[in-house]
């Protein structure tokens, strides 16, 4: 992934482009994005917290209670509640609306796009030769008229001899 800052954590573009971030109430989006930074920082999409540590967002129990409930229906995260008022929440795949498979521990790899999307494809290597861009506008090719006088290209004909 490409970013223009240091420091960062992502959201999925899907929650973006589906039109699901619009509809997301702001204790919602502040569970959301505190789970994520937190699986970011700890390097796990399995997450075990308290909600004192999550009301440092700003966001009431009850709606804390609200959002987790709301997030689970649209398929952002599970949670389960443990001992002592700790709530597991597991990240979810937007799209599938289930857990991303295998350890949450490892790194989800997605391979590139195919070259019939628009992007390199996952097998092909770039070619290490590489061609100077073509210019947008192509130089005027010369013209392969017969020279004539300065004073005839101008359209005056044998008036000065």
């Amino acid at each position: 992934m490409t970013v223009m800052i240091d420091s960062f954590f992502g959201v999925h573009p899907w929650v973006i482009r589906s039109g699901l971030w619009a509809k997301l109430k702001p204790g919602e989006v502040n569970l959301y994005v505190y789970l994520l930074e937190e699986s970011e920082r700890r390097c796990t999409r399995q997450l075990t917290v308290t909600d004192e540590e999550v009301k440092t967002v700003g966001t009431a129990s009850r709606t804390l209670c609200n959002a987790r409930k709301k997030l689970q229906e649209h398929g952002l995260i599970r949670y389960e509640l443990g001992q002592g008022n700790k709530y597991k929440y597991t990240i979810c795949d937007p799209r599938t609306r289930q857990p991303y498979p295998r350890d949450p521990r490892q790194p989800i790899s997605v391979p590139k796009r195919s070259s019939s999307q628009g992007a390199a494809s996952a097998t092909t290597t770039p070619s290490p030769v590489t061609t100077a861009p073509q210019p947008l506008y192509p130089k005027p090719q010369a013209q392969t008229q017969p020279k004539e006088s300065p004073l005839e290209s101008h359209g005056l004909p044998g008036v000065f001899s």
